[in-house]
């Protein structure tokens, strides 16, 4: 089977997540998976007035983007299998590999965050599309383009959610519908992301009690990642030093145990 993996950055980005699009591609070699690359011009996929109304919340453009641009490629049969992953997806586990039993997959995160109001912390359960796979004749893609469209079409630009077309939607369908889900693709929330590059503790201890098996990549989430400290450079350093622990889990990470291994 043929498999194609795609992904898409701005120009101008951060070096650590450059370094999560190199992992991406070192991993697609080594699996044998061809590798699509595309900058702004993937936004040319999207028509204008989704463009419009989405303003500068460009992550709900590149949300259809991605499966216009998925449904074109298998359209010209360029692959029996096309994979999206997240420009700050970081694969640290090379044996990871991506197929599809059903016609399509999509991810799972459990996402650590502070409780509001109260002390410790709480975690979330949460379909996310920062991996996304479709095989040929997939009946779902055209579904969703379809969703995604008929959504933006009604909703109020001054209230468009950031991950509204992406882990909202997904989540909700996957309550209906049972989706197929790549759990060791899965994401590390600033919490996470803060222990990681520091001293494992209760976020980590949280999260590894509710993972059901190793994550072999993560989505570092660039969009909440600026909440790890004050100035730009200090969140650039605990992404530098989060991505050189989690590379050093090439057997998969599955929490404190996992740091103490390797």
């Amino acid at each position: 089977m043929k498999t194609l993996v795609l992904q898409s950055a701005a120009d101008q980005r951060p070096e650590w997540m450059q370094r999560c699009l190199a992992s991406v591609q070192s991993w697609a070699a080594v699996a044998h998976y061809e590798y699509l690359f595309l900058g702004d011009d993937l936004f040319e996929f999207v028509p204008a007035w989704y463009l419009d109304k989405c303003g500068e919340k460009l992550p709900v453009a590149t949300d259809l983007a991605r499966l216009l641009w998925m449904q074109q490629l298998l359209r010209e049969k360029a692959a029996d299998c096309v994979i999206w992953l997240d420009a700050d997806v970081l694969v640290f586990a090379p044996h990871l590999r991506i197929a599809p039993r059903t016609t399509c997959l999509f991810g799972y995160e459990y996402w650590v965050q502070r409780k509001r109001g109260k002390t410790g912390f709480e975690v979330r359960g949460n379909v996310h599309n920062a991996v996304a796979a479709f095989r040929q004749d997939c009946p779902i893609l055209p579904f969703l383009i379809e969703v995604i469209q008929r959504l933006m079409r009604r909703a109020d630009p001054q209230h468009i959610a950031p991950q509204m077309m992406g882990p909202k939607l997904l989540s909700h369908l996957h309550n209906t519908v049972d989706f197929e889900l790549a759990r060791a693709v899965g994401a590390v929330s600033p919490e996470m992301l803060r222990e990681l590059a520091d001293t494992p503790g209760d976020a980590m201890q949280l999260w590894s009690s509710r993972v059901q098996e190793p994550m072999l990549a993560a989505n570092l989430a660039a969009s909440t990642a600026v909440e790890l400290a004050a100035e730009p450079a200090a969140v650039e350093a605990s992404l530098h030093a989060a991505i050189d622990v989690l590379l050093s889990c090439a057997d998969g990470f599955i929490g404190a145990e996992s740091l103490v291994k390797s």
